[in-house]
C-alpha cells in the first residue's frame, strides 16, 4: 500500500502575520548584533563571544522563519519562552564567573521583551517578562551591584516596550472595530451583499471615474432586477422561505455576475448589479446569464423562480439617480411584459 502523504494546511493570516513579525525582529536583532560586533572588533573590546552568540542566535532565528521549517505558532512559543530562559541563564553564568555581566545583555533584555509581547497574549507576556526581569534583577543585585544603573535603564526600556505594546493593541482594536462597524453599515445582514447605502456609494464612485473623461466610468452598466411573484411566495410559504429565496438569489446573482460586478440589495426583493467597465454586448450576455442562473435555482422545493430586470448604461445617464431610474423603468416594463426577461 502506498504511504499516506499528509498535506499541511495552508497558513492562516494570523500565522503569516506572526511569522512576518518574528522575521522583522530577527532581522533587526541580526543587524544590531552585527553592528555591535563590528564596533567591538574595531576597538579591540572583550565581548566578542557574547555578541557572537547573539548574532548567531539571530541569524538562526531569521533562517528558520524565512525557510518556514518550524510552524509559526510553535516558533512563537519557543522564542517567547526559550529566549528569556537563555538570557537569564547567560546573565547568571556571567555573574557567577566574577567577570561582570556584559553590557550587551541589557540591550538583549529589550529585544527579548519585544519578542515576548509580539508572541504572547498581553497578560501572559507581562508574567513571562516579570519572571525574566526577576532572574536578571536577582543576578545583578546579588552578584553585580555595580550594574544597577544599567539594570534601571533596562527596566525603563522594558516599561516603554510594554506601554507601546498596550497602546498598539488598543489602536489595533479600535481600527478593527471601526472597520467592522463600517462593514456592517454598508452590508445587508440577510444576504451578505451591500445594502442600499453601500451600493449607492459604490455606484457614485464608479460613475465618478468617468466623469468628464473617457474613463471606465462611462462604460459602466447597471442592472436592477426584481424577483417575480415574491409577495406570493411570502404569503403562501412564509417569511422564512422568503428570506431563504432572497439569500439564494443574492448568491446566484453574485456568482453569475462575475468577480468585477458588485451586487446590492436595493429594496425588499430588488437587487442592483453594477459592472464598472463593460461593453454593451458583454452586458447583454451577462444579463441573460443572470436570468438563467435564477431559473435553475431550487429553494425549499420551489420551482420556476424568475426575475425581471432592466439594464442601463452610464453612457445614457451619468448620475446615480438617473441611471437607477432608467434601469427601474426598464425593469418595470419587463415585469409588465410577463416577467422572466430583461430589457
Amino acid at each position: 500500500m502506498a504511504p499516506r502523504i499528509r498535506l499541511s494546511p495552508p497558513p492562516t493570516d494570523l500565522e503569516n502575520g506572526v511569522r512576518r513579525a518574528h522575521l522583522t525582529l530577527a532581522l533587526l536583532s541580526t543587524a544590531t548584533h552585527a553592528a555591535l560586533l563590528l564596533f567591538e572588533l574595531t576597538h579591540a573590546r572583550q565581548q566578542l563571544g557574547v555578541l557572537g552568540i547573539g548574532l548567531g542566535v539571530s541569524v538562526v532565528m531569521a533562517a528558520l522563519i524565512a525557510l518556514r521549517r518550524v510552524p509559526a505558532l510553535l516558533l512563537a512559543v519557543l522564542l517567547s519562552y526559550g529566549l528569556p530562559l537563555w538570557l537569564v541563564a547567560e546573565v547568571l553564568r556571567s555573574a557567577l564567573t566574577g567577570q561582570g555581566i556584559p553590557q550587551e545583555y541589557y540591550l538583549t533584555v529589550g529585544i527579548v521583551t519585544v519578542v515576548i509581547f509580539s508572541s504572547l497574549p498581553t497578560l501572559r507576556a507581562f508574567v513571562v517578562t516579570a519572571l525574566m526581569l526577576s532572574g536578571v534583577g536577582a543576578a545583578v543585585l546579588l552578584l553585580a551591584p555595580l550594574d544597577i544603573p544599567l539594570l534601571l535603564y533596562a527596566l525603563f526600556l522594558v516599561g516603554m516596550i510594554a506601554f507601546l505594546a498596550l497602546y498598539g493593541q488598543s489602536v489595533h482594536t479600535e481600527r478593527v472595530r471601526g472597520e467592522l462597524l463600517r462593514t456592517q453599515a454598508h452590508t445587508d445582514p440577510l444576504t451578505g451583499v451591500l445594502n442600499r447605502r453601500g451600493g449607492g456609494q459604490h455606484l457614485d464612485e464608479v460613475l465618478a471615474q468617468g466623469s468628464g473623461t473617457q474613463g471606465s466610468g462611462t462604460r459602466a452598466a447597471a442592472m436592477l432586477l426584481d424577483i417575480d411573484r415574491f409577495k406570493g411566495i411570502n404569503d403562501t410559504h412564509g417569511h422564512a422561505l422568503g428570506d431563504e429565496v432572497l439569500t439564494q438569489v443574492a448568491r446566484a446573482v453574485q456568482a453569475a455576475a462575475g468577480p468585477e460586478a458588485t451586487v446590492t440589495r436595493w429594496g425588499g426583493e430588488e437587487f442592483l448589479v453594477v459592472w464598472p467597465d463593460l461593453e454593451p454586448q458583454e452586458a447583454y450576455a451577462a444579463a441573460s446569464r443572470l436570468l438563467e442562473a435564477i431559473r435553475t435555482l431550487r429553494v425549499g422545493g420551489l420551482l420556476g423562480l424568475t426575475v425581471s430586470a432592466g439594464l442601463a448604461f452610464a453612457s445614457e445617464a451619468q448620475v446615480r439617480d438617473e441611471l437607477v431610474n432608467l434601469a427601474d423603468r426598464r425593469m418595470y416594463a419587463a415585469k409588465q411584459a410577463g416577467g422572466d426577461r430583461w430589457l
